[in-house]
């Protein structure tokens, strides 16, 4: 009878560390979520931040070849004109580029949640593999 009882008290508590186990890979598997939502979260306000800035350096040598033209009297010039368009141009192709590896940085982020979610499951249906292999081995003890 004690066997019995042993294997019962045993096999109780491989369920209850099983069902944690598998709690604490779901709480992981949130936590990685969050991360990656927090990491895609940093990638936008830097992304606005380099645009901004490139937005300013653009209007301050817009401002400067303005001065210039103003200053050697080639206002309404097409050399000025040229410039001018040359630096909108410029900006244009750079704030492209930078949206492109914005939606890079989001591509990689969302397949790096994809594989986190994908590690959790594995590890929770391992778990529960484990499991019934325990319970399943113990039953056949106890038969034979």
């Amino acid at each position: 009878m004690s066997g019995f009882v042993t294997a019962v008290v045993g096999v109780g508590i491989y369920a209850v560390s099983t069902y944690q186990q598998i709690q604490e890979t779901k709480k992981a598997r949130k936590a990685t979520e969050r991360q990656y939502a927090a990491e895609g979260r940093r990638a936008e306000v830097q992304n606005v931040r380099s645009i901004r800035e490139q937005v300013r350096a653009t209007r301050l040598a817009q401002g400067q070849m303005t001065n210039v033209g103003a200053q050697t009297g080639g206002m309404g010039g097409s050399g000025l004109a040229g410039g001018l368009s040359s630096l909108a141009s410029q900006q244009q192709g750079n704030i492209g580029f930078m949206s492109d590896i914005a939606e890079q940085n989001t591509a990689i982020g969302a397949a790096g949640l994809e594989a986190a979610k994908a590690s959790s499951n594995a590890a929770i249906w391992g778990t529960v593999g484990q499991a019934a292999a325990t319970v399943g081995s113990a039953g056949l003890k106890r038969m034979g």
